[in-house]
């Protein structure tokens, strides 16, 4: 059922409005809210709404361009980054795009097929350039699922500044360095969330943060944690400097299996920047100089290191416990 807004609220003729723009009016007057922009009137207590343009539906029937660019975004992480966009899907992951106020500029789903209410909802306020209506092979080809969901974003890529990352007392910043794996920085990603974690920075040559998988792994959380991608750790170095000017107690935590303190042992800051090193090679060289402390996590058993993602899960857990108990 779509959303409509009704003239008697805005005290003038839809239809009549409608006519002159070239916009379509629904039932009785009635027009769509997916079209309308509210702002502010000249009028006391009344908001004049501004038809916006609908979006374009464009039916992509063979492996066209509209097709190989989605298709190039998937694949390709150099065009990913040229054209400053990403593919996202799945329910979570899409509701918390939408949530987070990231610009949606196409969604794309299988012609024929029948969407739930969810999906038409979308579809109905979406502010996207264009819809893709996809024959159904086209879709299931670009789609990662085993069983392909029923719309798929392409979103706009956020700038990698600082000035997203949440800085306040008490905060947890993670650094990733050279992640190996878009599964595991995916699932870190969400361990972040879960914890509070104000940051994520992305360091070294690693994975993309924008891979499709990554964003899966997330299950919505990339677009709860601010996640930022720098080329190297000088770059870290020099935002840590900064931010000690205001926060001078504000401690860099490594972890490393060889590491002589114990996790539980460590005495935790009130700020905190955490680095969890590469899967294959740990924390590099320039990270250790970097860091005011590096701990590790008792194990037991013939396992000599954790996957990066559950490291980081039980080190964050860690830190959130000791926060918890200084309230």
């Amino acid at each position: 059922m779509a959303a409509y807004l009704c003239a008697a609220d805005i005290d003038w003729n839809c239809n009549e409005h409608a006519a002159a723009t070239g916009a379509r009016s629904g039932p009785e007057g009635f027009i769509p809210s997916h079209q309308l922009i509210v702002a502010p009137s000249p009028h006391e207590n009344i908001e004049i709404v501004k038809l916006s343009p609908p979006p374009r539906v464009l039916r992509v029937s063979t492996a066209n361009t509209a097709f190989q660019r989605v298709e190039v975004l998937r694949r390709n992480r150099t065009k990913r980054h040229q054209y400053g966009e990403f593919v996202i899907e799945g329910v979570r992951a899409i509701n918390g795009a939408i949530a987070g106020g990231w610009e949606i500029r196409s969604f794309i789903y299988a012609r024929g097929r029948t969407l739930s209410g969810w999906a038409t909802g979308i579809l109905q306020a979406s502010t996207a350039e264009s819809h893709l209506e996809m024959e159904p092979s086209l879709f299931d080809a670009i789609s990662e699922k085993d069983e392909p969901g029923e719309l798929i974003a392409i979103a706009r890529m956020r700038p990698d500044s600082a000035e997203r990352l949440r800085i306040a007392p008490g905060m947890t910043v993670v650094i990733v360095d050279r992640p190996g794996s878009p599964g595991n920085l995916g699932t870190l990603i969400r361990s972040c969330d879960a914890f509070g974690v104000s940051g994520v920075i992305v360091t070294g040559h690693g994975v993309d943060l924008y891979d499709p998988a990554t964003i899966r792994a997330t299950v919505g959380s990339f677009f709860a944690v601010p996640c930022v991608s720098w080329q190297s750790h000088r770059a870290v170095a020099s935002w840590v400097a900064q931010l000690r000017e205001s926060y001078p107690g504000l401690t860099v935590v490594g972890t490393s299996a060889r590491a002589t303190v114990s996790l539980r042992e460590h005495l935790w800051s009130s700020e905190i920047v955490i680095v969890i090193g590469n899967e294959t090679t740990g924390m590099s060289h320039a990270y250790r100089e970097m860091c005011n402390a590096v701990v590790s996590i008792p194990q037991h058993g013939t396992a000599t290191s954790l996957n990066a993602a559950v490291a980081a899960s039980i080190v964050l857990y860690e830190r959130d416990s000791r926060a918890r108990e200084s309230e």
